[in-house]
């Protein structure tokens, strides 16, 4: 716990010496009387100690919610000591969410008081503790004593999506060397291999009643599954602008968008990015929430997308697609051409996601331009600041 003079403190003996001296320029008993009481508080209030360090506090927060919700924030203050506790300023400054500032009034002795706020999340990430901050100048402001603390509080702040009606992982593109993407449908989409006999559990539909008639027992038509193409999603980029309105934010938002909609078209989902060490970080296969959950700790790092595309190839086969996401900015935008080439030799397609960083940039190098990121003959998609996410990754 810290104790400092306050603000008031200055001015309250400034406000005692002028008394002193006007009571000896007009001989007042009085004038001095009050002198001496206002000097008399400001030199108590160095004796009356705040009893910050017996007070204990809790924080509730769901465990997952998304960038720019509102949440509800539960404070319990308990005072576990055997005296009452000062008037206080509670200060909340969770990084996750605006800072709120609660008065508490005095608690006795094993007292306990409730608070709950609702604040707008700010910041996407896994968060496991936050700081909140004390302050008491109980009873004049004088002197005030404060501390601070750092509650254990988890929570996973995953990004916001957009839900997707379509988006070209299946269309064919102009490349010679990719082919087409068919979705993989329950009942449809599946290639005819030949015949075989009954068995308990085919559906009515599969039986062959021309060879059933001949065979003279029931026959059934067999078929093959189509595998679905696998969707693989590459991240880097150097961020601009500040969360949650950034370049990066707006990119790992279509990141998570597209990643929703390949799982539920029923596409396997890869993603890579860079680690916090600069080495790839992947993840394979993922449900919805997994892949919310891998995207909310993602930090944007400025890395080759040819060597992070690398690090998926190899799972991807001859129908699948590389989505390139970059910022427009580094290293990750200049190795656009070298990572499509890459794709497109590995027979896999290819599609780029870029920002707009002029949009996030102050001053006369605003250009409001769309960046030239030398996708090639790769499908290219530019998100702008303000602009509708759902809109230009469905056009």
């Amino acid at each position: 716990m810290k104790r400092k003079i306050g603000k008031r403190t200055i001015s309250a003996v400034g406000v005692a010496a002028l008394l002193f001296l006007a009571a000896s320029t007009a001989q007042a008993g009085w004038l001095f009387v009050i002198a001496a009481a206002v000097l008399g508080l400001v030199v108590g209030s160095f004796f009356v100690r705040h009893s910050l360090s017996k007070l204990t506090i809790t924080r509730a927060v769901p465990r997952r919610a998304r960038v720019g919700d509102d949440i509800r924030v539960g404070l319990i203050v308990n005072n576990s000591g055997t005296r009452h506790s000062p008037l206080l300023r509670l200060e909340d400054r969770h990084v996750a969410y605006d800072p709120a500032k609660v008065v508490i009034e005095s608690l006795g002795p094993k007292e306990t008081a409730h608070v709950e706020l609702v604040r707008s999340l700010n910041r996407r990430g896994h968060f496991e503790s936050g700081p909140l901050n004390l302050f008491s100048g109980y009873p004049f402001g004088f002197v005030r004593s404060s501390r601070t603390i750092d509650i254990p509080t988890e929570i996973t702040v995953v990004p916001r999506w957009v839900e997707l009606r379509y988006f070209p992982i299946l269309e064919p593109s102009s490349s010679p060397s990719d082919v087409l993407h068919e979705r993989a449908r329950t009942g449809a989409g599946e290639q005819y291999l030949g015949v075989r006999e009954y068995r308990p559990g085919d559906p009515p539909r599969a039986v062959h009643w021309r060879s059933t008639a001949r065979a003279g027992k029931l026959i059934v038509r067999e078929f093959e599954e189509e595998v679905a193409s696998r969707v693989a999603l590459v991240i880097a980029g150097d961020d601009v602008g500040a969360p949650p309105d950034s370049a990066y934010e707006m990119l790992i938002a279509a990141a998570a968008s597209i990643g929703i909609y390949a799982i539920v078209t029923g596409h396997p989902v890869e993603m890579a990015r860079p680690g916090p060490d600069g080495s790839p970080a992947r993840i394979s296969e993922p449900d919805r929430f997994a892949i919310l959950d891998w995207l909310a700790r993602a930090e944007a790092g400025d890395s080759d997308l040819e060597e992070l595309a690398s690090t998926v190839l190899t799972g991807m086969g001859r129908r699948g697609t590389v989505v390139l996401l970059s910022t427009g900015r580094g290293d990750a935008t200049a190795s656009i051409p070298d990572a499509v080439r890459a794709i497109q030799t590995a027979g896999s397609r290819a599609i780029v996601i870029a920002t707009e960083p002029s949009g996030w940039l102050e001053g006369p190098d605003k250009s409001g331009r769309p960046t030239e990121v030398g996708a090639g003959r790769a499908p290219l998609k530019v998100l702008t600041r303000g602009g509708d996410l759902r809109r230009c990754l469905e056009g």
